[in-house]
């Protein structure tokens, strides 16, 4: 028998809602690993909007955004400098080929990808 086996169904729902409850309240985008510099959208976010960030390890980030984000794309946590590596999943994912700002969109037009090289 496993641990959720052995609750009670009350307590089974009160688990589940617990656990539930943080990644639903009111997290925007996720970050996988602390050393991440860029964000997830977890569904289509406006600019101008402050988003807050979740993620393993990771105090309650807000960035505001300076651009719409369209779920699942990405976008910078803070300032990123130009051929500075960008890092999702704590792995270089590519490089900067220009300054991007804190909020804005990380994408083909201001990323080279590491697989591209």
């Amino acid at each position: 028998m496993n641990h959720l086996e052995s609750l009670s169904p009350a307590s089974h729902a009160a688990q589940r809602n617990a656990t539930d409850a943080p990644a639903s309240a009111a997290a925007q985008a996720l970050v996988l690993h602390t050393h991440d510099n860029v964000a997830t959208a977890l569904r289509a976010l406006d600019a101008g909007s402050q988003v807050r960030a979740h993620g393993t390890g990771l105090a309650d980030t807000r960035v505001t955004l300076r651009e719409p984000i369209a779920l699942c794309h990405k976008f910078a946590l803070r300032a990123i400098a130009r051929d500075e590596v960008v890092v999702k999943y704590g792995e270089a994912i590519g490089r900067a080929t220009r300054a991007i700002e804190a909020g804005e969109h990380v994408h083909t037009h201001n990323l080279v990808s590491a697989r591209a090289r």
